[in-house]
């Protein structure tokens, strides 16, 4: 039953995926992304809802529009597209600079605004960091970042980088912690199958950026370390 589950999952999915990435493209020249934001999160939506995946959105504190620097734990290769869908306002991203040489994801991550990083060179992936504060003064928008780095390989929190926190600290905005809740279950990373499930978005109450402003690097890293797990260990 998993491998058909698992082939309807994909047909779909990709039909949406496709769609979404085009739409995005076809709109870019007529509009910023932050304003063709709600098409696209539509679309997100609709996706999910074909695809059977039930999405429950907690909030601890209601959110304005921001600007916020929203932090995940990372688990699946779906946080992007829950981000997209049910997250309360256009967000962008720091995404690997070799995504956007891919065809057609490239072209629509460009069209969206996200922003290249090299990880791999520290130097050059600070300045990403710096050109995702332009876009935050320059534009009030938020910016969503996986302070693990990577995808978790076992849903496991794991431990974080320094260099999102000294970001947030230069940035000089509230800092929303954010679980992701059962994303393992659905797609576990280096497993093949997808099983329809439901799923939580948690977010916490905002770090003022008063309290980030008072706070060392580390300190604030630990803090934020220690919200993210509880949050993601919510059923």
């Amino acid at each position: 039953m998993k491998p058909l589950i698992t082939l309807y999952m994909a047909i779909v999915g990709s039909i949406f995926i496709f769609i979404i990435l085009t739409t995005q493209i076809l709109i870019r020249p007529f509009a910023r992304p932050e304003k063709t934001f709600p098409i696209i999160s539509f679309l997100f939506r609709l996706m999910f809802k074909c695809l059977f995946i039930k999405v429950e959105v907690i909030y601890d504190e209601p959110l304005d529009k921001g600007p916020y620097i929203f932090m995940p734990n990372h688990t699946s290769f779906w946080d992007v597209f829950m981000a997209g869908a049910f997250f309360p306002t256009y967000i962008s991203a720091l995404e690997a600079d070799s995504h956007f040489k891919w065809p057609l994801y490239g072209w629509a991550i460009k069209a969206y605004g996200q922003i290249p990083i090299n990880r791999r060179n520290p130097r050059s992936s600070w300045n990403s960091y710096l050109k995702a504060i332009e876009k935050i003064k320059k534009y009030n928008i938020s910016i969503i970042v996986f302070p693990e780095g990577t995808r978790s390989p076992d849903g496991k929190l794991k431990k974080f980088k320094k260099i999102p926190f000294k970001f947030a600290k230069e940035a000089n905005v509230d800092l929303v912690p954010v679980g992701f809740v059962g994303l393992t279950k659905l797609s576990p990373k280096h497993v093949r199958w997808v099983q329809p499930t439901k799923v939580k978005i948690h977010f916490g109450k905002p770090i003022p950026k008063e309290q980030i402003q008072k706070m060392s690097v580390e300190q604030l890293q630990q803090l934020v370390y220690e919200q993210v797990k509880h949050l993601s260990e919510q059923d």
